[in-house]
């Protein structure tokens, strides 16, 4: 009786024992979120009856596709510093639909099909993102208030600034709302192992260019 008691009581446990060795299956990752840019159903901006201060840009129904408008093109010398002052206007249905930077290393030309010599150092969107040759070295930091992103933007007054220094280039950003608020962006340390040119351009925005 006690022999068959013990035999017992090694199998429970041996049972036992074998069961804490397996693994539950790892649970089922859920969905990641992926909040929208631009709330369903909105209505792009309009701003067909903007005044005009300066030269524009693309044109006030903001339709002008990525990489079809462009600014003259201007060198940059190492040492020295350019600085535009625009408004910006968007037709609000995505964060990345404003103003863009574009830093290359040719007075000429907007792509390796119209120059040979073309590279892209850097192309710096207002939406706090970019690529480029130079652009994974940069630093990037901003204080954007994302929930009135596309409403702050449309008709903000920018002054941005590309500054060539030593093998590097900054681009610093300030912008006034029409609703007088203030933020400030700012790319530093993007590589540069050449000549520095650099120019504006628009996505479904248009700018008014006072200087």
């Amino acid at each position: 009786m006690r022999k068959g008691v013990l035999l017992l009581l090694c199998a429970a446990l041996l049972l036992a024992f074998c069961a804490c060795g397996e693994q539950a299956p790892a649970p089922e990752p859920g969905p990641t979120p992926t909040p929208e840019a631009v709330p369903a159903g909105k209505t792009p901006n309009d701003n067909s009856g903007v005044k005009l201060r300066g030269r524009l840009l693309g044109s006030l129904a903001c339709d002008a596709p990525f990489w079809t408008v462009f600014s003259e093109i201007e060198e940059i010398p190492e040492g020295e510093s350019r600085t535009w002052r625009f408004y910006n206007y968007t037709d609000g249905l995505g964060i990345w639909n404003n103003f863009l930077v574009i830093l290359q290393s040719t007075p000429e030309g907007h792509s390796a099909d119209e120059n040979a010599d073309y590279r892209e150092y850097a192309v710096l969107r207002a939406d706090h993102f970019g690529w480029g040759e130079g652009y994974d070295e940069a630093v990037a930091e901003s204080d954007w208030d994302w929930e009135r992103f596309t409403g702050d933007l449309n008709g903000a007054l920018i002054e941005l600034t590309v500054t060539h220094r030593a093998g590097k280039a900054d681009v610093s950003v300030r912008a006034e709302t029409e609703g007088e608020r203030s933020y400030h962006q700012s790319y530093t340390g993007i590589a540069v192992d050449g000549p520095l040119y650099a120019c504006l351009s628009v996505e479904k925005a248009c700018l008014d260019l006072l200087d």
